[in-house]
């Protein structure tokens, strides 16, 4: 009996594995994720039975508990079996499944794969309805009407520089500007969710309404102010640049703190708009040149009657909020600031011409739109101060004064576009180019043949 059971640690040894998978690697086959050896499965049943006698000559313990496990640790051994198997397999009689004293846990794989490119092509748009659905909370954030109106004041400016100008340059200039305008946007609605929730103006945001997480603003403010600084690093300049990422702090951070903190937050909300336009002429002009400070100065004196008005018939829902605004904290001096940069307007508009941005009919043309500007934000400006030189302002004085200030700010909306466009129609020298394209006027440059 004991010279039958010497035969089967000799199996274990180096030289006897060597042999036998010498004469049996060719009969290997992969089945159901693991390896089955043929040879081992037609002569199981064999070692199956000298193991038994191996495990029943010990009774001092329980015999069938030793020989299950001693039969199911060199079934898996010689088979192969990796723990991730299915459950399913059988060797021999036994099967994996049922058994409480298997020496391993056999958990059955997952195809992950599988499921998560099930899961993300079901998550796809299959519509445009549903593609808008994804993407408008995300248009949303960026604010697009403000981005809009900063794209085309840097364009504008681009327009108006004296060196040449380029497609190339344009395109990089519009898209860079827009997207860092929108990272700026982005911030600053991700940063002011519970503020906004308290004014009916801003109640609709996306972050507001939960469509969109603060977290996920960032992220979509990190990726699209990149892409845009990015863009007009080596799109257009490094300069630009700059002055994007600049912008972008300046508004997302220094003037969304300050909001809550001081009226001077108007002021730094002027200089945000008025680096667009130093990003325009930036592009493809000297900053050196007076005439870029013009144009800048056009767009931050623009602010205060725009905003003033603006904040004028919404002061106590801002008070409300949280935010610290001069409409509501000065409402005198909201008004008076509002005249008083309008009337700046005047000479900036003189500086373009008198430094050669523009000829000389620019002033005469451009001060009607600021004249009409100019005398709303006086209409504006007189109410208020009509309306506090008592104790207390009546009820119909402070209702004159809101209709002021909503003219004011809708002939704002109205001109700045007018004025940029009358800038760009009296560009310095543009009249002549196209008289002498069209064969109307000979260039100077002619020579006599």
């Amino acid at each position: 009996m004991a010279s039958r059971i010497i035969s089967i640690p000799r199996m274990n040894t180096v030289g006897s594995f060597n042999f036998f998978f010498q004469n049996t690697k060719r009969n290997l086959l992969l089945h159901q994720n693991f390896i089955g050896n043929q040879y081992l499965a037609l002569n199981h049943g064999k070692s199956r039975r000298v193991i038994s006698s191996v495990t029943k000559s010990d009774s001092g313990s329980n015999p069938h508990h030793k020989s299950f496990i001693l039969e199911n640790v060199a079934s898996k051994m010689l088979n192969c079996q990796e723990p991730g198997a299915k459950s399913s397999q059988k060797f021999g009689d036994a099967s994996i499944e049922g058994h409480d004293n298997i020496p391993f846990k056999v958990v059955p794989r997952q195809p992950r794969v599988a499921a998560t490119a099930s899961y993300d092509i079901q998550s796809l748009p299959k519509s445009k309805a549903e593609l808008m659905t994804l993407l408008g909370p995300y248009i949303k954030l960026t604010k697009p009407n403000l981005t809009v109106l900063v794209t085309l004041s840097s364009i504008c400016s681009y327009a108006l520089s004296p060196l040449s100008v380029s497609l190339h340059e344009l395109l990089f200039l519009t898209v860079g500007t827009a997207l860092c305008s929108g990272a700026a946007n982005a911030i600053n609605m991700g940063r002011e969710p519970e503020f906004d929730r308290k004014m009916p103006r801003t109640v609709g945001r996306p972050v507001v309404r939960g469509l969109i997480s603060p977290t996920q603003a960032y992220q979509f403010s990190a990726l699209s102010g990149s892409v845009g600084c990015i863009m007009l690093w080596f799109g257009v300049n490094p300069i630009v640049s700059g002055l994007g990422f600049l912008n972008i702090i300046l508004y997302s951070w220094i003037y969304t703190s300050l909001k809550r903190v001081s009226i001077i937050n108007t002021w730094v909300g002027a200089i945000v708009g008025a680096i667009p336009p130093l990003m325009g002429w930036a592009a493809s002009s000297s900053l050196m040149h007076p005439g870029s400070w013009c144009l800048a100065g056009l767009l931050y004196a623009w602010q205060f009657p725009h905003f003033n008005a603006l904040s004028h018939n919404i002061a106590q829902q801002y008070k409300q909020a949280g935010y610290v605004m001069t409409a509501a904290e000065n409402p005198r001096l909201n008004a008076r600031v509002a005249l008083r940069y309008s009337l700046l307007m005047f000479p900036l508009c003189f500086g373009l011409s008198y430094f050669g941005v523009t000829d000389w009919v620019f002033p005469f043309d451009s001060a009607l739109a600021n004249g009409w500007l100019t005398y709303l934000a006086y209409q504006f400006w007189s109410q208020q101060e009509k309306n506090y030189k008592n104790a207390k302002p009546t009820a119909d004085g402070l209702a004159l004064a809101g209709v002021h200030a909503k003219k004011l700010f809708w002939c704002s909306v109205w001109q700045l576009p007018a004025v940029l466009i009358l800038a760009m129609l009296h560009k310095k020298g543009q009249w002549d180019r196209l008289f002498t394209y069209m064969g109307l006027k000979k260039s100077k440059d002619a020579r006599l043949v």
